[in-house]
């Protein structure tokens, strides 16, 4: 999608992004998108269930959830992910992940193309709750924002002040909404909006009120087409992709 046409439907979505505490647990994710060569879905399905069978058999203290995306650009892809660390739990398992590349690479190098890995930290201040893990829902709706470097503080601000006018307006919101920002592994900045689905239904909009008219009744017309245009101007561009959770692929730790 091009970054205006999408901005009101996407933005709308950040109903949920009031500040919330801070949690004990780390905000760090590590994810990787396994992307799967031509006509070997089932084999990699097969390999990714094998593989989660090694992660439980070792007793992996850590669990790795997987969503297939069935929407956008990388429809047929894979997102697998582990949530809620902290940069020092990655020291010190140089053996464990030798051990898990290695049994990876068996059960699944034959039917992936490639396998890029990123690191991103759940922005806790701008999301509307906690991350909750397994998933809640069956879907998430997902929105990547390329941000300019110029515009990171506008665009934190307004997203924040966007929040707050739904509170305001005591508008209803679509779902739970999380935000994410690249740490390391690809181009930034980038932010990366994710909201919760429990099925295609819940991407109607609750409500048929625009962000803009949100905006004008939170803080004026002037003020809020202020915020607004100042949001907007801070990313060059947004695209938007659906993943499914698949439960039958992911390890849950102790279960």
């Amino acid at each position: 999608m091009r970054a205006r046409s999408v901005a009101v439907a996407v933005l709308f979505a950040v109903a949920a992004v009031l500040p919330v505490m801070a949690q004990d647990v780390g905000h760090v994710a590590e994810i990787h998108t396994n992307r799967v060569k031509p006509g070997m879905t089932q084999q990699y399905e097969a390999g990714r269930k094998k593989h989660m069978g090694w992660h439980k058999s070792q007793k992996d203290a850590w669990s790795w959830y997987v969503w297939e995306v069935v929407t956008g650009e990388s429809t047929g892809s894979y997102v697998v992910g582990t949530f809620q660390h902290q940069w020092k739990d990655f020291d010190g398992r140089d053996k464990f992940n030798e051990a898990d590349t290695a049994d990876a690479q068996a059960s699944m190098g034959a039917s992936l193309a490639s396998s890029p890995t990123s690191y991103y930290l759940h922005r806790a201040d701008l999301s509307g709750g906690p991350e909750v893990f397994p998933p809640a829902t069956k879907m998430i709706s997902v929105v990547h924002f390329m941000v300019k470097p110029e515009g990171i503080n506008d665009f934190i601000d307004g997203v924040k002040k966007v929040g707050e006018a739904f509170k305001k307006t005591n508008t209803q919101m679509s779902g739970t909404n999380h935000w994410y920002q690249l740490l390391n592994g690809g181009e930034g900045p980038h932010f990366v909006l994710v909201g919760e689905r429990a099925s295609w239904a819940s991407f109607q909009p609750p409500t048929d009120k625009t962000l803009d008219a949100i905006m004008e009744e939170a803080y004026g017309k002037e003020q809020g087409a202020a915020i607004l245009a100042a949001l907007r101007r801070a990313y060059r561009s947004a695209y938007s992709e659906t993943l499914q959770y698949r439960p039958d692929l992911s390890y849950v730790a102790g279960k």
